[in-house]
């Protein structure tokens, strides 16, 4: 299966389920790529990333990208859910995590161009966290979100998430969901609010501890939902001070190799409010590393559900 191609390549069946019975790859804090040795701090940096830029910039840099690779790289390695967090800054709205990465729309553009060539594949682009943005600034980027994307946007007027399947997407050319979280005004038709595709943020600097949270918050999810594993770790202060000359890069294949037998055990699928749920959205950090391996892994999650279709049918 070619990771570029990977929802068209799915056999039929699969791609008459909803995408939020799907496993699919996702990438945290995805455009952190953009930041660079130019970056300044953007308003979600801590007191302590503030205090230590004055004298280490470089090292904030380390700590503050989460991803290597640009949005086409990630888009080919299978990664269809990206992660977003957005700044303002003199009246210009840009991408952060602690240091300010690129203007917004930059790297909305080259997506906007792969879902052309790409008519098959489908992405959902979730906001996340919003900094310095007033009501003002929300309602702009509502209406600039809407012209940007158009008529690919599926959205709540279309149908539920449960409604939202491949085969369905491509007859009625969807290719973007937009979920839009925090918003302090009222929210568009076109977007999806937080409740519909909740991801909870496990805010752990153990593997072992994170691996727990894991197994307890998916306990939590609802037929209806989408729903996002946040499989990385939050390094606190001291993690990071017992890890001056270390990144998060080095991190993020520690996590990997550790969290391996539990994505791997892992089922997509439709499942019943009485049943145990199912997973869905994997997030990861630096989903480059060893060729994709991150991507890889959820991908092949997808395999578990051809048997099971065929022994519903039975």
């Amino acid at each position: 299966m070619s990771k570029e191609h990977w929802m068209r390549d799915l056999p039929p069946e699969l791609r008459d389920m909803s995408i939020i019975n799907l496993a699919i790859p996702g990438s945290h804090n995805s455009m952190t790529y953009g930041i660079n040795g130019s970056s300044q701090l953007a308003p979600d940096a801590e007191p302590a990333i503030r205090r230590w830029y004055r004298f280490f910039p470089c090292f904030v840099r380390r700590w503050s990208k989460t991803q290597a690779s640009s949005i086409v790289e990630q888009l080919h390695l299978g990664v269809r859910y990206f992660d977003l967090r957005i700044a303002q800054k003199e009246e210009k709205l840009y991408y952060c995590h602690a240091l300010f990465a690129m203007e917004i729309f930059e790297p909305l553009m080259e997506l906007r161009q792969f879902l052309d060539s790409h008519p098959e594949e489908l992405v959902v682009l979730d906001l996340q966290h919003f900094y310095d943005l007033t009501p003002n600034h929300h309602q702009q980027l509502h209406k600039e979100l809407i012209q940007f994307f158009g008529h690919r946007l599926y959205s709540t007027v279309d149908g539920s998430l449960l409604d939202c399947t491949l085969n369905r997407c491509l007859e009625m050319q969807r290719q973007v969901v937009i979920i839009y979280r925090r918003c302090p005004i009222p929210l568009p038709l076109r977007f999806w609010p937080s409740f519909a595709w909740p991801t909870p943020w496990p805010n752990k600097a153990s593997v072992k501890k994170l691996q727990s949270f894991l197994e307890d918050s998916l306990l939590s999810r609802q037929p209806q939902q989408g729903y996002v594993s946040q499989c990385l770790i939050t390094p606190t202060g001291r993690y990071i001070a017992f890890r001056v000359f270390f990144s998060l890069k080095r991190t993020a294949r520690r996590v990997d190799k550790k969290l391996y037998p539990w994505i791997t055990e892992q089922t997509p699928g439709l499942f019943e409010p009485k049943q145990q749920p199912r997973v869905n959205v994997f997030l990861g950090d630096f989903v480059e590393l060893k060729d994709g391996q991150f991507c890889n892994w959820v991908m092949d999650l997808n395999s578990k559900l051809e048997p099971q279709q065929e022994e519903e049918a039975i």
